[in-house]
């Protein structure tokens, strides 16, 4: 097994267009994205989102290894995104930075066209565009700034605003009672303030 798997890498290293190094990796845990152009970018450059860790040596050797895409030049850089402040504590902060390379391909490759709505079912489109919104909405909880409100500029929940209309009409009908006497003094409409004296 170990001999298949240096004959194999002494033939790769043969057949490429440039220098190759002989150290093998096996179960690598990077994840490399292939980003769609911009409406403007030429066919043959193809841009990547590649781990920190990466050099341009890498995205080389893995392109050319893993698809037999070859390269002739590689331009890496480093989007640091701007400082933000936690929502709880106020504290700033930095996100984790995304670094980009740009490979000059020998072969153009052109994208194919989006698929229509309609097609895009099979793919769990629905589902990918549902989770996209959510991820979006608690970012957006997270990092804007609480807009707190009083009481009285708070909507009126559902069952308040329905007991209150109640209330009205029966008062407006009249038919509501307490089954109670009131005292006669309160019955007198234009009663008059008392004024005493307060010695002290």
């Amino acid at each position: 097994m170990a001999t298949s798997a240096a004959t194999a890498v002494q033939q790769a290293a043969t057949k490429a267009p440039f220098k190759i190094g002989t150290k093998q990796v096996f179960l690598p845990n990077h994840v490399i994205a292939f980003i769609r152009p911009k409406p403007r970018q030429p066919p043959n450059l193809a841009t990547f989102v590649v781990p920190l860790t990466f050099n341009k040596l890498d995205l080389r050797d893995y392109l050319y290894h893993v698809y037999g895409v070859e390269v002739t030049s590689v331009r890496s850089f480093i989007n640091q995104p701007a400082p933000q402040r936690k929502k709880y504590t106020g504290q700033w902060f930095r996100p984790r930075a995304q670094k980009m390379m740009i490979a000059e391909l020998v072969k153009p490759f052109v994208w194919p066209e989006p698929l229509p709505e309609e097609e895009r079912d099979a793919f769990d489109y629905k589902m990918f565009s549902r989770m996209a919104k959510y991820r979006k909405d608690m970012e957006k909880q997270l990092y804007e700034k609480p807009d707190p409100k009083l009481r009285t500029q708070k909507p009126e929940p559902e069952p308040v605003v329905g007991l209150k209309q109640q209330v009205k009409e029966i008062i407006e009908s009249g038919e509501w009672t307490n089954e109670k006497t009131l005292n006669v003094k309160w019955l007198d409409a234009q009663w008059k303030e008392v004024e005493k004296d307060i010695k002290f």
